[in-house]
């Protein structure tokens, strides 16, 4: 498991955008969060994980904190 350490909030940058379905999913446990994303087209989640993501609980609120920052703009 390699659990995020540091978020570093980039102010420049622009998101490269590619359209298409990609499926995720999640698992909560007592200490850690977990993402995954799948590859693209890879509805059945069968190819592996492309990405994991783990937080612990400080790093969730973290999250938590941008993710309402993002939401409230």
């Amino acid at each position: 498991m390699a659990v995020l350490g540091k978020i570093i909030r980039e102010r420049h940058e622009h998101i490269n955008f590619r359209s298409g379905e990609v499926v995720g999913d999640v698992i909560i446990e007592r200490d850690y969060f977990q993402l995954r994303t799948y590859a693209k087209g890879d509805l059945e989640r069968e190819n592996g994980s492309k990405q994991n993501i783990q937080l612990d609980r400080d790093k969730a609120i973290e999250l938590r904190d941008l993710l309402n920052e993002f939401i409230n703009q």
